[in-house]
């Protein structure tokens, strides 16, 4: 488990935040990071989804599941990152809302 180390994101190890089955089941790379606005996270695979894929878990969780995505504790509220996956970089991009 991650919490003895220092925990890289703002908020709290048990966050809740939103993936798919996609990435817990089947083990998908996250392609997909959200800071929504109202401070919720999503870490998804980029596919379209339907309400049955979606899966609640802390944010410690998901570190655990994929620890690269570290990278984007200092995502804004607001902002939300792809990766381009043949660079392994991540994008940020600001949401239009």
């Amino acid at each position: 488990m991650i919490f003895n180390k220092k925990f890289p994101f703002k908020d709290v190890p048990n966050t809740l935040c939103f993936t798919c089955c996609h990435v817990l089941d089947d083990h998908q790379p996250i392609l997909y990071v959200s800071h929504d606005k109202d401070g919720c996270w999503q870490f998804l695979c980029g596919q379209n989804h339907s309400q049955e894929a979606a899966r609640v878990v802390s944010l410690a969780e998901i570190l655990n599941v994929d620890k690269n995505i570290s990278k984007l504790a200092g995502l804004k509220r607001g902002e939300y990152a792809q990766l381009q996956d043949n660079k392994r970089k991540w994008i940020v991009f600001k949401k239009n809302l």
